[in-house]
């Protein structure tokens, strides 16, 4: 096996199903025949294991405190799959080197085909840190406006700690007044890598703790999952992917980007979705404007400064 592809599975906005994108890429990834790592990386809120029915002994929190090793932590949740979770324990958020995270990452590259982290919500180092380590980045979000904000300042986020965005999946998509998903990726200046629709069975599968892939595989959102790993699949296959040798977008890791991620953070108020040091004006030319009649009302909600 080569060099695992790592897919950074993004978002500045919480609760637009980055971990039900990550675990269900990750499964229908599996039964392509992939060998996949799922990385927990929400490290200070983490909530993985209420997606998925197991609890577990060591976590991402014990690897990084240096207290355990990275197998230790690995747990099997498909024939193919395996979980890297983070620890749900406050006092374990306190204790680890989030700089440890690249060699963590480098170490499950030989072992895995793919390497998807889910990363936390927000605008924080430990946010910004992956989408330096990975070799692209997806970008996750629903068709509501508040999330296509956030989506579009993560893009501008991962341009600067040089990471390549692959494209955008819409979620819960199909509901409200929101333009089409194409519409909306041209808006982000994205791909659209995939689209999956509103579905009530995405729910049903989360009270019963277990990924809409394997709960109902005919689902249409496991069905939507399932072409949007066969596209990864194929781009890999086609020798899409970065070849992992350029070190200036991958980053070798460890605390000098670390200290570039929070440098980042620290100059978030420039990190402006439409680049007007924390106004916004006016979408102007063929982006989405308030009144377009071919968009039902759909619109961006005006701030101070416009």
């Amino acid at each position: 096996m080569g060099e695992g592809r790592v897919i950074a599975v993004a978002g500045a906005k919480g609760g637009v199903g980055k971990t039900t994108t990550a675990i269900n890429l990750g499964v229908a990834l599996a039964q392509t025949g992939q060998t996949v790592a799922v990385v927990e990386l929400d490290l200070a809120m983490a909530n993985i294991i209420d997606f998925l029915q197991f609890e577990p002994d060591r976590t991402l929190h014990d690897v990084l405190s240096g207290t355990a090793p990275t197998t230790e932590a690995l747990y099997p949740i498909d024939d193919r799959m395996h979980v890297l979770p983070s620890g749900t324990e406050l006092a374990g958020f306190n204790a680890i080197n989030v700089a440890a995270l690249a060699p963590v990452i480098r170490s499950l590259r030989p072992a895995y085909d793919f390497v998807l982290l889910d990363t936390a919500a927000g605008v924080s180092p430990e946010t910004i840190y992956p989408l330096r380590l990975a070799d692209e980045v997806l970008i996750v979000s629903t068709p509501r406006v508040a999330a296509i904000r956030d989506a579009k300042k993560t893009i501008e986020l991962a341009g600067r700690v040089n990471g390549e965005v692959m494209g955008v999946v819409f979620v819960r998509a199909g509901s409200g007044r929101a333009p089409p998903p194409e519409r909306l990726a041209t808006f982000l200046e994205t791909d659209l890598v995939g689209v999956v629709p509103e579905d009530g069975t995405v729910a049903a599968a989360q009270d019963m703790s277990e990924p809409v892939c394997l709960f109902d595989p005919d689902s249409p959102a496991a069905t939507a999952y399932q072409e949007i790993a066969d596209s990864l699949v194929l781009t890999d296959a086609a020798g899409g992917a970065d070849d992992g040798d350029d070190d200036t977008v991958l980053g070798m890791g460890g605390v000098a980007d670390l200290q570039n991620a929070e440098k980042i953070v620290e100059n978030a108020a420039e990190a402006d979705p439409d680049g007007m040091g924390g106004t916004t004006k006016p979408l102007e030319g063929n982006e989405l404007s308030t009144g377009d009649p071919d968009d039902n009302g759909f619109e961006f909600v005006k701030r101070k400064g416009e």
